[in-house]
């Protein structure tokens, strides 16, 4: 049995930002649930599961960024999954100010809320800067003008209030599936030591710290994520006695 591989994206983020990694494992079943469109904070979730069930009796590895990050961690709370890759995740975006060095405090969110539908463009090219070191911004393999762009507007201002309210840390340490955690040094939308957080309280956790990378490691390093899915999907094929996925 083939695993399928789940793919979520962050937030206001084209699924297309996984190419460069998909296409290091061309015979998977790659799945991506479509948040462009969601209208409330509860249709991502309901969009995740409702992708998850369609590849019921399949073993699923669920690769999530960020916001994906946070939905995959309450997908596997929720019911079986093979394996985690999370890249630049955390298990609480909003911190209080004694956490501030693993998080977002809550107004800033509301900042944002309160000012994309007044500058929509340029909140969401402030944010896409954010997510880049000064050496990434000069490679120009982000297009910082275009982010958020497939999204509307009701999804933008639906996904601020998901990363709001999500809380995963009463379900990291129940989750007993293998997991890698990606996580960039210089990360400043889920900050380095959210990731180690994340990796210390997943029982079967490999962290992978990624020098001088912001918070897109699967952009400017995709063959380092593309080895961490690709290793965990070949180990699930040879548990099940099956030729791995190339």
């Amino acid at each position: 049995m083939t695993p399928a591989i789940l793919w979520l994206t962050g937030w206001g983020m084209p699924d297309s930002c996984w190419e460069q990694v998909r296409r290091q494992l061309p015979c998977a079943l790659h799945l991506a649930p479509d948040f462009s469109h969601v209208s409330r904070p509860e249709e991502f979730y309901e969009a995740v599961e409702q992708t998850a069930r369609s590849v019921a009796g399949k073993e699923l590895v669920v690769v999530g960024w960020s916001m994906g990050g946070l939905l995959a961690l309450r997908l596997a709370a929720s019911r079986p999954v093979a394996g985690l890759v999370l890249v630049g995740a955390t298990m609480r975006f909003v911190r209080e100010s004694a956490e501030r060095d693993r998080g977002w405090g809550a107004a800033v969110l509301q900042r944002m809320k309160r000012l994309l539908p007044k500058d929509r463009e340029r909140i969401m090219a402030q944010f896409a800067e954010q997510m880049l070191t000064a050496k990434e911004r000069g490679q120009n393999r982000v297009d910082t003008g275009t982010a958020g762009a497939q999204w509307s507007q009701q999804a933008l201002l639906a996904g601020l209030d998901y990363l709001a309210r999500e809380d995963c840390r009463h379900k990291a340490a129940s989750l007993s599936c293998p997991a890698v955690v990606i996580h960039g040094t210089d990360d400043l939308i889920c900050p380095l030591a959210a990731g180690e957080e994340l990796a210390g309280a997943l029982p079967a956790a490999e962290f992978v710290r990624l020098q001088d990378c912001g918070h897109a490691p699967h952009i400017f390093y995709p063959d380092v994520v593309g080895t961490a899915v690709t290793r965990m999907v070949k180990q699930i094929a040879q548990k099940h006695g099956q030729a791995s996925v190339q």
